[in-house]
């Protein structure tokens, strides 16, 4: 390190003042670091929103966030639950029943276990979300939640 140091301040430069500079520059980052981690422990400034989908992988990644955001004293209170199938009951798809039926599995879980965050669940949509007017529609999802063409 000292020699990569000594190479952007030139050949020059005394070994003293390298490892002053250094030294400098490492406390500069860790004053950075300390009050990052001080903004990311203000729920007011800083709250993370866990986005999963109802199987088992992305519901056992979403509970090791939330516990070690938790240990970290780091607010987390939202999670968010896309692509979920919403089947309609006047159009019977065996398939989509049946992956609804292991959706709900999770869903309960999901809802069982964090009873106290605000869940949001999101339908799976038919395109991805690409340009402003479905990153709009999907901000109305995300805000006034989603009721099925078939229930409206």
């Amino acid at each position: 390190m000292l020699g990569s140091v000594q190479s952007m301040m030139g050949t020059q430069a005394d070994p003293e003042t390298i490892h002053k500079k250094i030294f400098e520059s490492m406390d500069g980052m860790k004053k950075k670091t300390e009050e990052i981690n001080k903004q990311f422990m203000d729920p007011d400034r800083t709250t993370f929103i866990a986005v999963c989908i109802p199987e088992f992988l992305s519901m056992y990644e979403t509970e090791r966030l939330a516990i070690e955001l938790a240990k970290k004293e780091i607010d987390i209170r939202n999670i968010v639950i896309n692509q979920v199938l919403f089947p309609d009951p006047n159009q019977p798809c065996k398939k989509c029943t049946a992956r609804r039926k292991m959706q709900d599995k999770y869903l309960e879980q999901i809802k069982e276990i964090y009873d106290d965050f605000h869940i949001t669940v999101n339908p799976q949509l038919d395109e991805e979300v690409r340009g402003i007017n479905k990153l709009k529609e999907f901000g109305s999802l995300l805000f006034n939640g989603y009721t099925p063409e078939w229930q409206k």
